[in-house]
């Protein structure tokens, strides 16, 4: 008998298919060869433990990878959802578990989610996180994983450094995630890897082009220079070999010509960790946009040559 999971949002509209609607027509057929169940996207967790990504519905207590198909349905209303359905079509290919549709497999990634889950699922050093669209299903899992302090909580779907907290206690972590709850900010839950500074590596047309390394100042955790981060310029050849393979490898992953890689070096152990991608690396802004902008050039010109 095939298990067959029916995922959708939690809604309440009644004219459309939700799951449960259509997991009550589906059961009613009494197919010997096949079992129906239904979750929630909302009730998903996402936990990344530095080796095993897990994805697990909190309500049934079942792991996504156990189902031998998976239905995505009702994802589009906005664009975390649309981010989650990418991330379980993702591990669905992982392991090994049939899905549709496949276009949330092939969708643009919108938020840090996706790009930590394609990170993980492809062998690139990211950090132990924990994710849910639900802070209230995420800040339980907080709660019973042993996770070491401090720890960083971020808007998913900010930019600049906004959002950003660097947390110490259960206390302060309770606090963000109970505040404002109906606002509809999304958190991600990452362990806080000590450094001074982290590097923003521009890859242009499957080339690392430059880099520059970005240092908080004393008061903040914040390497972003829109926060007030100094910033210095890198030569592409100055990065560890591997970095830039990771680098490029991630701009491959995620279909970007052109990106802003983000990772950050281990202060102890020295191994550099994966923190997100942009798809519009502050080019014309920001620090050293005159070098910016020849390496923006110089690739433009040279895929016009392909082209002509």
């Amino acid at each position: 008998m095939k298990n067959i999971l029916i995922l959708c949002r939690r809604d309440d509209r009644e004219s459309y298919d939700t799951q449960a609607t259509m997991l009550a027509q589906l059961q009613a057929l009494e197919d010997p060869d096949a079992q129906y169940s239904g979750a929630d996207y909302e009730d998903l967790l996402f936990d990344f433990d530095g080796q095993e990504l897990r994805v697990t519905d909190t309500v049934s207590g079942n792991d996504l990878r156990t189902f031998d198909t998976i239905f995505l349905i009702g994802w589009f209303k906005t664009k975390a959802l649309d981010d989650v359905a990418r991330s379980v079509a993702h591990y669905a290919a992982a392991h090994g578990v049939a899905f549709a549709n496949s276009e949330a497999f092939y969708g643009r990634s919108f938020t840090k989610l996706s790009q930590c889950v394609l990170a993980a699922l492809n062998g690139v050093r990211v950090t132990p996180f924990l994710f849910s669209l639900d802070r209230q299903v995420l800040h339980s899992a907080i709660l019973q994983a042993d996770r070491p302090w401090p720890m960083i909580v971020k808007a998913v779907a900010a930019s600049r450094g906004q959002n950003n907290f660097l947390v110490h206690e259960a206390e302060e972590m309770e606090r963000i995630l109970t505040t404002d709850i109906e606002l509809n900010i999304h958190y991600i839950v990452q362990e806080f890897v000590p450094n001074d500074g982290d590097y923003r590596i521009l890859v242009m047309g499957g080339k690392v082009r430059m880099a520059i390394h970005r240092k908080a100042q004393s008061t903040t955790h914040l390497n972003n220079t829109s926060q007030g981060a100094t910033a210095t310029l890198v030569a592409a050849e100055d990065l560890p070999s591997a970095v830039q393979a990771e680098a490029l490898k991630l701009a491959q992953l995620f279909h970007r010509e052109v990106t802003g890689v983000d990772m950050v070096k281990h202060r102890d152990n020295e191994n550099y960790y994966f923190l997100e991608a942009n798809n519009m690396p502050q080019l014309s802004t920001g620090s050293f946009v005159p070098e910016k902008m020849q390496q923006l050039a110089a690739y433009l010109k040279e895929i016009t040559a392909i082209v002509g």
